[in-house]
């Protein structure tokens, strides 16, 4: 049976970094309205941003943790020197995007030569994700297409720009990606079903928080594992939150739901294969991911401890 923790008198006052916006990043939304997080004593200050923003906020020690967060900002600072970071749960482990593109263009090599939107900042996972997807394709994202960024996890940009004419393709999760099949564009390829491992919505904590501060960390794993169990178990009302999260229509939300639930984890153990992945792309920028152990960025023994306390039956 699950034990709720202890409430305490005082709640214990916690930051988190909410990175990108889709469904797999929108557990904490599930937290926050079903009160999660107060039923574990904790109050939690959720802070919209990317994890390059994150990395230095818990670097500062103005946040403890990221939520809905990938892995490469966390193992390019951790190999570049930085105090290192530890991922403690991982419940999206594929590459949740479709490549959507113009009428005009019907294959992956009519790609040749256009523009594409990445719609987040380099180095974010969207952009990875384009690169690896158009590397499978066999295309040098360096040299056979031209990348455009945004400042912030924006997929509503990519339409914007794809609209005005100024870029042919852009990578989005549903339910952009309907909303462009909608507007007239098609999709060229569904990553997911490329089958590679890829960290994508997860919990990066400093090792030397949770070090010293494990049992906050452990109250906030144990209210995302049960957000993690509501999102699969309790459709309609997943969908209410998500729908005003996203800020999408219903409909236009069920179907980023239904999608989603086909992609995402019931049991968020992180996965040495997904680091390893995320290693493989930052190599050829951070020459110390070509050594670097996967392993040593994950730990599992908060998982475990939740198995312990039956989260997962």
């Amino acid at each position: 049976t699950i034990r709720p923790s202890q409430s305490s008198a005082q709640a214990i006052k916690m930051t988190a970094g909410q990175t990108g916006i889709n469904p797999g990043s929108g557990l904490f939304t599930i937290a926050e309205k079903e009160k999660f997080y107060a039923k574990h004593g904790l109050d939690v200050n959720i802070v919209k941003t990317n994890t390059a923003a994150a990395v230095q906020a818990m670097l500062g020690g103005s946040m403890q943790m990221a939520t809905g967060a990938g892995a490469a900002a966390f193992v390019t600072a951790t190999l570049e020197g930085a105090p290192p970071f530890v991922l403690v749960g991982s419940w999206s482990n594929v590459f949740p995007y479709k490549i959507m593109a113009r009428k005009d263009i019907k294959k992956p090599e009519d790609l040749r030569g256009k523009t594409g939107h990445v719609s987040a900042p380099f180095g974010t996972i969207p952009d990875t994700a384009l690169r690896f997807a158009l590397a499978r394709l066999k295309l040098d994202p360096e040299k056979d297409v031209k990348l455009v960024q945004h400042s912030s996890a924006d997929p509503a940009s990519v339409l914007a720009a794809m609209d005005r004419g100024d870029v042919q393709f852009g990578i989005l999760a549903p339910p952009f990606d309907l909303i462009a099949e909608r507007r007239g564009y098609t999709m060229l390829l569904a990553l997911p079903g490329l089958g590679i491992p890829w960290q994508n919505n997860g919990e990066w904590v400093l090792r030397s928080y949770l070090k010293t501060n494990r049992d906050n960390v452990v109250r906030f794993m144990r209210a995302t594992t049960e957000a993690i169990k509501f999102y699969f178990d309790q459709k309609e009302k997943t969908v209410n939150h998500m729908t005003e999260y996203l800020g999408r229509s219903r409909d236009e939300t069920e179907y980023a739901y239904n999608m989603f639930k086909n992609w995402l984890d019931r049991d968020p153990r992180p996965k040495v294969e997904t680091i390893r992945t995320v290693l493989d792309a930052i190599k050829k920028n951070t020459p110390k991911a070509a050594t670097a152990n996967p392993a040593s960025f994950i730990d599992n023994s908060i998982v475990d401890q939740l198995v312990k306390e039956g989260y997962y039956k």
